[in-house]
């Protein structure tokens, strides 16, 4: 618990300072994790990959970074031609790998496009679906340390529980709709903060459970072991990539 504090205290820190300079220095932030994020991909499957495929996993990663959505489809096109390219030429590259790295790479990149559409309202905004996340994972976690009793999925996440899930909902739902409300009004309009202060508090629990399911499946603890406490950049960034998406999502819809 001491580590999980203290590490969530300095990432506050540093995220806190990057918000205070500049969109671009956020941005730097965000891609810098990512690319840890590309090597823990990488480090689940490395005793049965060779090193040219974290180099792979770290281009198509920094390539679709700066993408635009429009340049999506000609992306995915070479990445899967590559991937497929590797299975016909190497035999220890199976398609089941193919999958697991497709799925990864993509989940990255889609989640970078959407930051790089949250900043180009205001860093604010990204702070708000930050705020949303956590949130949800904070209350959710002393929600069911506290007064959980009811398992949420156990074949996915024996510890997390039903009233962890509510408390974190409901937490997150006030607390991050309150903030757009008196903070965000400049930048989105009110059935977008509604919407989003909704769907972020449930989504988000989503992305948290889709990942442990994958832990689950590689049999592995986390994904590394940069933040003691917490895991690697991919255990703590699973609920803001579908918060992220949930956001994109809705200004699609309502924007």
């Amino acid at each position: 618990m001491k580590d999980r504090i203290v590490t969530a205290l300095i990432l506050i820190a540093v995220f806190g300072s990057a918000f205070l300079m500049n969109n671009q220095a956020l941005f730097l932030l965000i891609e810098a994790l990512i690319l840890v994020g590309a090597y823990e991909i990488y480090q689940v499957k490395k005793d049965q990959l060779k090193p040219i495929i974290f180099g792979i996993i770290l281009a198509f990663t920094i390539i679709g970074s700066s993408l635009s959505i429009g340049d999506i489809p000609g992306y995915i096109m070479v990445l899967i031609m590559t991937l497929f390219i590797l299975t016909v030429v190497f035999e220890w590259f199976s398609f089941d790998d193919v999958s697991y790295i497709f799925t990864m790479i993509m989940m990255l990149t889609t989640a970078m496009i959407a930051v790089n559409k949250v900043l180009e309202y205001d860093r604010l905004v990204f702070f708000y679906i930050l705020l949303a996340t956590y949130l949800t994972d904070t209350a959710a976690f002393f929600g069911g340390y506290f007064f959980g009793k009811h398992k949420l999925i156990p074949r996915i996440s024996p510890k997390k529980t039903v009233e962890g899930a509510v408390i974190g909902f409901a937490a997150s739902a006030i607390g991050s709709f309150s903030f757009a409300y008196f903070f965000l009004q400049a930048y989105i309009p009110i059935k977008i903060m509604i919407a989003c202060s909704i769907a972020i508090p449930i989504l988000g629990q989503f992305g948290d459970l889709a990942f442990s399911l994958i832990k689950r499946h590689f049999k592995i603890k986390d994904f590394g072991s940069l933040f003691p406490g917490h895991g690697g950049v991919l255990d703590r960034v699973d609920s803001a990539i579908f918060a992220l998406y949930t956001f994109y999502i809705v200004l699609m819809l309502l924007g």
